[in-house]
Parts: C-alpha cells; structure tokens; sequence
C-alpha cells in the first residue's frame, strides 16, 4: 500500500488502484502553496489520509520520500509519550491505536496519468494543471527571499566597510600626522573621532598627549584644519552605519541561526553562511569541510606541493582558537567545526536550542586540552 501526492491531489492505491483519496482544488495558486509545502512535510490532506489508515490497522506505507515524513511520526510518538494515559476514544480519533506509522521507500514512482485516469481527468487537462502549478510555484519561490541572504549581504557589506575604514583611517592618519606626529591612540576609530573634534593639536590635553606643547609637527590653516575635520566626519559616518548593519546583522543571526550565534557568536556565523552560499547548503558539509572554510588558497596549496597542510579558515578568528598554543589549535579546529556542523543541521532544519549546551560543551573540551 501506497501513498502518492501530485498536482492532483493525495491519494492511497492498493495494487495499483486508488481506494482513498483527497482531491486538491483545480487553483494553481493552492496547489503551488500545498507542493511547496509537502516539499519538507506533510500537509493536512495527508494526515487525514494517514490517520484513517493508522484507524483501519494499516502500519506500513510506501511513500516517495520517507525523510518528509519524520516530522508527522515524531509529533505522533511525542503525543503518545506525553498523554499514556488517553483513552481509547481518543487515540482513535487521532488514528493513535499504534505509537507510528513506518514509512518506507516507494521504489516504483506511479504515473500521474494512471492516477488521472482513474479519477475522470483527461491527460491533456493533467498536463496543463502541472504546467501552471510548477509556474505558479517557481513565481512563488522567486517571490520569497530567504533571511538568510539577507544575512550574507549584511556581512559582505561589514567587511567592505571595515577596508573602506582601514584604508581611510590611515590617510587620515598620514595627513593629520604633518600636523601632529606625536598623537598615538591604539583605538583607530578614537583617533578619528579626536582629530574630529579636537582639531588642532593645541585642543589636546597636554597631560594626557604628550608633544602637544612642543609638537615636532608643522602649523596648519583654519582652512586646513577644516578639510581634515570634514575628512574625518566622513570617516566616523562609515563607524556608525558599520555599527548599525553590524546589530542589525546579529539580530537577524538570532532569529534564522540561534544556534550557530550561541556557539561561535553572530558575526563568525553569519561569515560562515556567507562562505558557503546559504544556511541549507553550510548545512550539509561534513565538519572537515567547515573547519577548512576561507581556508581554500593554502587547501590548493597543501594538495598541489604536499606541505603544511591547513588546520582552519575562518574559524581562525574564533578566541579559543587563536588565543590556544599553536600545537592545539587544530584539534579545538577539528572540535569547533564539529559542534558546528550540528548546530548548522538543527538551524537549517528548525530544531529545538541547544546551542548553550553545545557551547558550553566545547568550552570544557577546551580547558581539558589546555591543560
């Protein structure tokens, strides 16, 4: 026994032969939603299907996807587990007299002309019903933009204004050092915001900058002064929409990537998503793969001569990692890249948070390594 779903509706056949069925509205536009929406579970018209099936005694069903249908025997063995006490009624009711159904794989697709036929549609009436659903369903996707994008442009734009910044900041810092050579802040976007609104060298604090008095440093006009100032305005407007896409960046990282945020933290993630195109797709590479992310030109390299092999990309940028003993670091890499990968799998894929534990987890992994 068989459950099959197409353009046309759901349908159970035995031997070939439809012996229940729930008929899908001959709208385009309902059908696109309901595709979409068994492309990754199961909509209501199979459960109701599945239910009755569960009622009639029925344990096994062959379906083409199996995986699609984890997310309705999960539900129904949660609910089994957490009311044991239900009446016989209502385990009835929700077709529960058995904990699961198992689904198998259907290794013999069925013909939708075959399931058209046998419900009075012709094979021309058939064919333009999947022509205008695929349609409507591909206006749809195109339509539907993911968050995760979103995410990947925001980072992108972080990085390009960080060059933009350095390489700003230190023609600024070349030009106001003919003025004053002495001034020394560590803190690059402090400096920028000094000469701002400090301008001229004697505005500074002589107990705090020292050269202010006797500055090694040539005289500058009001006019001077000025363009600087303007030029480090400029600066300091680039700071603060950094500041704003890089909150805006980790909003979003909570919302479409809790867990990844919680182990490797918003900025480091959203880096990662961007480095493999898209959440799903970071989602499916094996751990050795992530660990070696933004690492691919010394991947090459390693392959092509056979030396020093990479040990970490990207993740390179993570505290634990950078801040280890170099002969460590590629074991917390290689533990890093592993928590990662599930905590990528359960964002993908809507999971419940774990990313505290999994965090946590990796931090005492750490500390044994450490010594």
């Amino acid at each position: 026994m068989k459950l099959v779903t197409n353009v046309l509706g759901t349908f159970v056949l035995k031997d070939g032969r439809i012996i229940e069925r729930i008929l899908f509205p001959r709208d385009p536009k309902e059908i696109a939603d309901l595709l979409e929406e068994i492309e990754s579970g199961c909509c209501d018209e199979e459960i109701q299907l599945i239910n009755k099936l569960k009622k009639d005694g029925i344990s096994k069903l062959e379906v083409k996807n199996p995986r699609r249908f984890y997310s309705y025997k999960s539900s129904m063995d949660k609910l089994a587990r957490d009311k044991p006490g239900r009446d016989k009624t209502d385990m009835d009711k929700l077709g529960m007299e058995k904990p699961s159904m198992e689904f198998i794989e259907d290794k013999s697709p069925t013909d939708l002309n075959d399931i058209a036929k046998q419900i009075g549609v012709s094979k021309a009436e058939a064919r333009e019903l999947v022509h205008s659903a695929n349609l409507e369903l591909t206006k749809k996707r195109l339509r539907t933009l993911e968050k995760d994008q979103l995410v990947i442009h925001a980072i992108n734009s972080i990085d390009k204004l960080d060059d933009a910044i350095n390489e700003l900041t230190e023609g600024l810092q070349e030009w106001y050092s003919l003025h004053f050579p002495e001034l020394l802040v560590n803190d690059p976007e402090e400096y920028v915001r000094l000469v701002h609104d400090l301008g001229r060298r004697e505005n500074f604090d002589p107990v705090m900058f020292k050269g202010t008095e006797d500055s090694m440093g040539v005289a500058l006009s009001d006019p001077d002064i000025e363009v600087i100032k303007t030029f480090s305005r400029s600066i300091l407007e680039l700071y603060s929409s950094r500041k704003k896409i890089e909150d805006y960046t980790k909003k979003m990282m909570e919302d479409i990537a809790p867990n990844i945020s919680a182990l490797s933290g918003e900025l480091l993630g959203a880096r990662l998503i961007a480095s493999a195109g898209s959440l799903k797709r970071l989602s499916r590479l094996p751990a050795s793969t992530i660990q070696l992310l933004g690492a691919e030109s010394a991947l090459f390299r390693f392959l092509k001569t056979k030396k020093k092999p990479p040990k970490h990309g990207m993740i390179f940028q993570l505290p634990e990692i950078h801040s280890s003993p170099k002969k460590i670091r590629g074991k917390i890499a290689r533990m890093f890249a592993a928590k990662f990968a599930i905590a990528a799998k359960i964002d993908s894929f809507g999971g419940e948070f774990i990313g505290d534990k999994l965090r946590e987890d990796f931090l005492k992994k750490v500390e044994i390594l450490r010594g």
